[in-house]
């Protein structure tokens, strides 16, 4: 059944099942592995995120709590916890040395705010800035822990010079290196909150939020400073993140997705949260999905574009031809294809209009040019019985006349005999010029002979184009016309000239009288009712011998008419090839 498709069926087919879908379906593939990957590749990027920053605050921690254990061994530190304060130069010689490691911390850390160090006997060491907050929970907590460190959630503290600052503490009991359960002092570290926000977040331009909450849901570490050391705004936020056990979940709120993905800070209540909007996630997934999409469609219209193409310079013109050849077989020689390109198809398309313009010039010549003539020799034979009989009797009237020494009787009568066996011609229809000329000569003397002075004629032709061929009787309606319309009631000497000369490689021949002329409304001969039939006849003859290059006009002349007629020179090989192709 395929095979008997017509080839615009065929191609449309092959086009939607070859491209159009598999091109599709592949998109749409593409779309979503597309789609599922960005998904899974945006969640591991918001793990790794929470998993890098969770690593730079444990860091963090473990520097403060090292430096608090350190000055649970250090020997200056020991000293200025148990010294009693009557030995202050004892006393002093450890600030010193304390003083130099806070100062080295101090420069290798610049979020560590101050250092507070309180020994047992009220004896005490501020390092960095002075601070003044509601501390006094601080060292509770801490005592509960017994030596271990304790983390304060972020509160603030007032500075005379600075101004009031967020910060997060570090607490600790210090014992007695050889009485563990002895309590000697006390420390007390701050860390500066934005500086260790910075730290942690080493990229804050990611999307979404990074923060620390506490497991009592207050804001430990933000970007917004607002929400430091107040509670979380959102309380279901806040139930996810301390309660839950599962370390990823999806929240929606205000028609928004959010992925939160949490993780707990070891040594700490706190717990450190990624909190994105998937929208935002996926941002980047959407501008790849629209790129597909986009590909997608593009793909799409270049294909359609392609179609088209490719329908225009191949399949249309293909069919059109299929038309045009069914037009052909009609018998409708108007048939013609149109040519877009110099391929193989333009090629068959450009051979197949010379084809029917071939053809119509063999049916032109062989039937319709032998038509025009037999009508002009049937004219001539309508009042013919015999023409051999009419030729025997003309001569025997000519005999006759010189006979009668009526020489110019006889004279006529021979003119009219010579005009009668040109007519005929053996039923040919090419003569030579010369011939056709001595055919007018005869015919205008005869002319003369009837007219006496009121016609006068010249007839001139190169003598290097005498023996070129031409069709037979072409000039006589021209002169007949000149004649019988012309002349008509012409108040002087009616005057025909006629030239015949080669002009490049064409044979012009020029008829051009002193008679009445065209009236001035007309332009073209075909257009006089008196002699429109006889030019017509005679325009079509050469339309159809030489084509639509050649043929007849009329010139503008002050008196009288000037007909041109432009005929190609034809030699005695180029009369043989067109009559055996006519089938003569």
């Amino acid at each position: 059944m395929f095979r008997n498709w017509s080839l615009r069926n065929k191609f449309v087919t092959l086009f939607i099942v070859l491209i159009t879908l598999p091109t599709i379906l592949f998109g749409i593939l593409i779309y979503n592995q597309a789609t599922e990957a960005f998904k899974n590749q945006a969640e591991q990027n918001i793990s790794s995120r929470l998993e890098k920053n969770e690593k730079n605050l444990t860091a963090i921690i473990r520097e403060i709590e090292n430096m608090s254990s350190y000055m649970i061994f250090d020997e200056n530190f020991q000293t200025f916890f148990t010294t009693p304060l009557e030995e202050m130069q004892q006393i002093r010689e450890a600030e010193d040395a304390i003083k130099g490691y806070f100062t080295f911390q101090m420069m290798s850390y610049d979020y560590i705010d101050s250092i507070e160090l309180t020994g047992e006997e009220g004896i005490s060491l501020n390092f960095g800035n002075s601070r003044i907050g509601n501390e006094v929970d601080l060292k509770d907590e801490a005592v509960k822990k017994r030596g271990g460190p304790h983390w304060s959630n972020s509160y603030q503290v007032f500075n005379e010079w600075s101004g009031t600052n967020t910060v997060i503490s570090l607490t600790r009991v210090i014992n007695d290196i050889n009485r563990i359960s002895d309590p000697i002092g006390f420390i007390k570290i701050r860390l500066d909150e934005s500086k260790i926000y910075q730290t942690v977040e080493v990229d804050p331009s990611q999307q979404g939020e990074y923060f620390v909450m506490s497991n009592e849901g207050d804001v430990v570490l933000h970007k917004d400073r607002s929400l430091v050391g107040n509670r979380f705004p959102d309380p279901n936020v806040t139930d996810l993140v301390i309660n839950s056990e599962k370390s990823t979940h999806t929240y929606e709120s205000d028609g928004n997705t959010f992925l939160i993905v949490k993780k707990k800070v070891q040594g700490t209540n706190w717990s450190s949260v990624v909190m994105v909007n998937q929208d935002e996630v996926v941002h980047n997934l959407y501008n790849v999905r629209t790129l597909i999409v986009n590909m997608i469609i593009l793909l799409g219209l270049l294909g359609v574009i392609a179609f088209i193409g490719f329908y225009y310079w191949h399949i249309k013109p293909i069919v059109e031809l299929t038309e045009q050849t069914k037009q052909l077989e009609k018998g409708d020689f108007s048939a013609k294809v149109t040519i877009n390109s110099g391929d193989e198809i333009g090629k068959l398309g450009m051979r197949f209009n010379k084809m029917v313009v071939t053809v119509q010039k063999y049916i032109d010549i062989e039937y319709k040019l032998k038509i025009k003539q037999n009508e002009s020799e049937l004219k001539a034979l309508q009042n013919q019985i015999d023409p051999h009989f009419l030729y025997n009797t003309l001569d025997m009237i000519r005999w006759t006349a010189r006979m009668e020494n009526a020489l110019e009787t006889g004279q006529l009568i021979e003119r009219l005999s010579k005009i009668f066996r040109m007519n005929l011609n053996m039923g040919k229809m090419w003569v030579t010029i010369a011939e056709e000329m001595a055919y007018i000569y005869n015919y205008l003397e005869l002319q003369r002979s009837r007219m006496g002075d009121r016609l006068t004629f010249t007839i001139y032709y190169d003598d290097q184009i005498k023996q070129a061929h031409i069709i037979k009787q072409i000039l006589q309606p021209l002169i007949e016309n000149s004649i019988l319309h012309g002349f008509k009631d012409l108040p002087r000497q009616g005057k025909i000239y006629i030239r015949c000369y080669k002009k490049g490689q064409e044979v012009w021949i020029d008829l051009i009288d002193n008679g009445r002329g065209f009236p001035n409304k007309v332009e073209t001969v075909e257009e006089v009712p008196e002699t429109g039939y006889a030019l017509i006849n005679l325009k079509e003859r050469l339309d159809i011998a030489f084509g639509t290059e050649f043929g007849m006009e009329r010139l503008e002349v002050q008196q009288g008419t000037w007909i041109r007629l432009k005929l190609p020179i034809l030699g005695d090989s180029d009369i043989k090839n067109m009559s055996k192709e006519s089938g003569e």
